[in-house]
């Protein structure tokens, strides 16, 4: 059995059970302590799941596990992938930057940065607040607070008037045809702002490809993604998904 196949197995028994211990991981799958120790580190680093003394438990029994929760995770690839964002970060041109805990340490890296950014999203705009620059505009509207981001026509109306060097966004499922979100009013705003933009960079670990979660909203189609920053290398059948011109960067390679 590879690794991913554990993996799979692992978290389909998390929803069942919540908390597993180490070794018995290693006895279910006939391992050793050592390599159910490295599963483990795969999930809590990549956000699927938080470590605990001797194993780990689910992030939360949902599917998919809000801001909040999210963002309790200390990743050290989500820091790695937002540093590999924020090369594509540059003095004077005008950024949107969507709502994902990556994007939210992009937010942190980028404070001291003369450009202007463009958000709908709250943490997004408190990290931004640390320092004078960047200039920062928050889209007004409705406030989800379990997302933690805000919707309303009158914003959709205006970033169809805005003009963007970059659109820097997450999800929450990368599926055959597109990147998905769980909620309406935050693809439908994505979706606008990436249109409005000359690229388009998206953050997506792997598990994001393999997910069964529920995330029926489509921001934007494979083909309309310039850049992916990922966690790991993506094996062949899921680059193809990709447009030839898009640049895929793993931050681990295998």
């Amino acid at each position: 059995m590879t690794q991913e196949e554990r993996l799979y197995e692992i978290k389909q028994l998390l929803n069942q059970k919540h908390h597993l211990v180490t070794r018995d991981l290693a006895s279910y799958f006939n391992v050793s302590f050592d390599t159910a120790r490295r599963d483990i580190i795969r999930l809590t680093t990549t956000g699927q799941a938080i470590r605990v003394h001797g194993g780990l438990i689910s992030v939360n029994h949902d599917d998919v596990p809000n801001f909040l929760t999210r963002n309790k995770i200390d990743s050290p690839l989500k820091i790695k992938m937002a540093e590999k964002a924020k090369r594509f970060v540059h003095p004077n041109q005008c950024d949107f930057i969507g709502p994902s805990t990556t994007l939210k340490k992009l937010c942190e890296l980028i404070n001291g940065i003369d450009v202007q950014i463009v958000t709908n999203s709250i943490d997004n705009t408190l990290e931004l607040m640390r320092s004078n620059l960047p200039q920062v505009r928050l889209l007004g509207g409705k406030v989800d607070k379990e997302h933690r981001f805000n919707y309303s026509v009158t914003a959709l109306e205006l970033l169809k008037r805005m003009s963007f060097n970059t659109a820097f966004i997450g999800t929450s499922n990368v599926k055959s045809d597109g990147i998905y979100l769980t909620k309406m009013s935050d693809a439908e705003l994505i979706r606008v702002a990436a249109s409005r933009a000359k690229q388009v960079i998206v953050i997506a670990e792997k598990h994001k490809f393999d997910s069964q979660n529920t995330s029926p909203y489509m921001t934007i189609s494979l083909d309309q993604v310039d850049v992916l920053i990922t966690d790991v290398s993506l094996p062949q059948e899921i680059k193809k998904q990709f447009s030839p011109k898009t640049q895929i960067i793993p931050i681990l390679k295998k």
